[in-house]
């Protein structure tokens, strides 16, 4: 019922914005180099800010996106965000043909009003008002505006003129006009290879970027805000949701977070406290009590998103998590940072952006950034952080979503920049052990021992953790993919928290895994762990390339042979080196039916220049076919 009265209202207010100005949308004046190989092309991108005061702000937002297919359906979405301090004054949207006449204006019904977050939110009130364009036919262009109203003025929208591979773009432009009073914090970024217009006065600043031809996605390229020029803005003073702040540095900014977000928000009852000081009366060190209050917290909590008003950013109390038994990010965080002061051990608040691509906290724009929250604990042993948020990870274990970026670190005297721990390439190991009988008809029978480490172990936590005997079979048999026909007598998985290893014990067998012609069998020696995956080529690589992250598998297996059989072939030992990694394998022979099969692959985490991508490739596909070489038995 609530929901329905929030639509209607809405609807009730936002107004269709009326055109002046004449726009082209004739798909066929776009020029032939700009739309070449695109799957869309934007046609335009205007950004116009005004920044008033302090306290208010109001953005439009103009795009025309022509879409020449499929592939670019992804801009058939109209999505406009707004909450309690974002207000969404006006709002338009038209579709033409190819030929660029008219053939749907969106009326106010049209647009839904739903929740921004997914399911796994308590309570929320970021909403969208988004319309779902369904094309008949192609080329077909989509044209949009919306204005916004806002008070929170810590979040002045940046400009990044394009945002997808395969698209071309005819004009995007960017204008902020401020108050006097307020001084900016620019930062123009990847400047160096595009002619950027940029205008400036005493109170606008403006940027225009014209006719870029569209970038094709190519393997492990990095993304577009890497590779494109896009500016950040941030105001000295600001406003978020009934809080002014004031600051020209991180420590200024950590100074008036501490105090406006993260103080007061500790409290827990006497009985609480009581609790947990009982938990660690027998530790000997602040690591060991930061380990107990870890746990106690893992086992207690679970994570629900809390994002409503300052609450997108403002922690819930500890003595309400305590009651409740589950919080956000910062909820959590502020939860087990309160539970350790209660024993004395220090912790403090750590923003940061979470996620598998490594994207730092810019250290040159002290400005409120992030997506999440974690905790900094700076013991004796070094700093060590925690993921307050998972039950499944050990104690201070970050890697594959939090590590190895700059952060900052909230404390009561201020903000202090910090990098999160590092997982080199030598300690993200997969140990494979085992070993495998092949009978004389060619069925396989294995056992093996998986111990990953590192950034594997997270890996493996995220596919195997929590899965049922279905989904585990399902899973295991996506892993040996180049086997046939197996069935698995025995699956054991084991998050090994204390030694920060994920194991696996696999038994199965499988007919047909030797390969039989005539009076010959053909046996792959590595069974187990095949580098299957060659990167796709690429004739004149444009872009340079990233291995974000490197590692180590070790492979020992132990190869039994039919003593039907006699050797006829027996692969000799490889090595293979480059700047990307090293490979080797070898077969060490036990007696005249028994070998022992070692290999390692070490790839190396690195940023190289599209020259260097072939060689990549050479590289990876050397590694393919020699983890297919093959034994090769002549029956007696």
């Amino acid at each position: 019922m609530k929901k329905t009265k929030i639509v209607v209202l809405f609807a009730l207010y936002f107004i269709q914005i009326s055109y002046s100005q004449d726009y082209n949308f004739n798909s066929t004046t776009i020029p032939q180099n700009i739309k070449e190989d695109a799957h869309s092309v934007v046609l335009f991108n205007e950004v116009s800010v005004e920044l008033k005061s302090q306290k208010s702000m109001s953005y439009i937002v103009k795009k025309a996106v022509t879409v020449f297919n499929k592939f670019g359906n992804g801009n058939r979405y109209v999505v406009v965000p707004y909450d309690g301090s974002r207000r969404i004054k006006s709002v338009s949207t038209i579709i033409y043909n190819a030929f660029g006449n008219q053939i749907k204006k969106v009326k106010n019904k049209e647009y839904k009003d739903v929740s921004q977050v997914d399911g796994g939110t308590l309570f929320a009130d970021n909403r969208l008002l988004y319309f779902e364009y369904i094309p008949l036919s192609y080329p077909y262009t989509i044209y949009y505006e919306y204005e916004i109203e806002t008070s929170n003025t810590a979040f002045i929208p940046s400009w990044n003129p394009l945002s997808d591979f395969e698209t071309g773009l005819l004009t995007s432009s960017y204008q902020i006009n401020y108050n006097k009073e307020l001084k900016l914090n620019i930062r123009e970024i990847n400047f160096e290879n595009y002619k950027v217009e940029k205008g400036e006065n005493e109170n606008s600043l403006n940027y225009k970027i014209s006719n870029l031809e569209p970038i094709n996605k190519e393997p492990l390229s990095l993304s577009l805000k890497e590779l494109l020029p896009n500016v950040k803005i941030a105001s000295n003073q600001f406003y978020v949701e009934g809080e002014a702040g004031e600051a020209s540095n991180w420590k200024e900014l950590g100074k008036w977070e501490y105090d406006n977000l993260y103080r007061d928000v500790g409290y827990l009852s006497d009985e609480t406290v009581a609790k947990v000081n009982l938990l660690v009366k027998d530790a000997d060190s602040d690591l060991e009590k930061a380990k107990i209050i870890y746990q106690y917290v893992q086992d207690k909590t679970r994570y629900i998103s809390v994002q409503v008003g300052i609450g997108g950013l403002k922690p819930m109390l500890a003595s309400e998590v305590d009651r409740l038994g589950y919080g956000d990010c910062k909820a959590l965080t502020n939860y087990t940072k309160s539970l350790l002061n209660a024993v004395g051990v220090k912790s403090y608040f750590t923003e940061l952006f979470g996620g598998f691509e490594r994207l730092d906290m810019d250290f040159n724009s002290p400005s409120i950034q992030g997506n999440h929250v974690i905790l900094n604990l700076p013991l004796e042993e070094g700093d060590v952080w925690l993921e307050c948020t998972s039950q499944k990870v050990p104690f201070g274990y970050i890697a594959n979503f939090t590590d190895d970026r700059n952060v900052i670190v909230i404390k009561p005297e201020g903000g202090e920049l910090k990098k999160t721990t590092v997982y080199p390439t030598q300690n993200n190991i997969q140990l494979t052990k085992g070993n495998f009988a092949i009978d004389n008809d060619g069925t396989i029978n294995a056992k093996l021992k998986i111990e990953s480490s590192g950034t594997q172990y997270n890996d493996n936590l995220d596919n195997y953790e929590g899965k049922n005997p279905t989904e585990l079979d399902a899973q295991f048999k996506a892993y040996f993919n180049s086997i046939n026909n197996i069935v698995f007598s025995k699956i054991e998985v084991l998050n090994n928290k204390n030694d920060v290893k994920y194991e696996e014990n696999i038994e199965f067998s499988a007919s047909n895994y030797a390969s039989i012609s005539g009076n010959k069998m053909l046996i792959n020696v590595n069974a187990f762990n095949k580098n299957t995956v060659v990167p796709k080529r690429i004739r004149n690589r444009k872009l340079p390339f990233e291995i974000s992250r490197g590692f180590v598998d070790i492979d020992e297996v132990e190869i039994k042979l039919p003593k039907t059989h006699e050797i006829e072939y027996v692969p000799t030992k490889k090595e293979i080196t480059s700047k990307f990694g090293t490979y080797t394998f070898e077969l060490i022979k036990i007696n005249d039916y028994n070998y022992l099969y070692k290999r390692k692959l070490q790839i190396e985490t690195g940023k190289y220049k599209p020259e260097e991508y072939e060689d990549y490739r050479n590289f990876k596909k050397d590694i393919n076919i020699n983890d297919n070489i093959k034994i090769i038995l002549k029956k007696i």
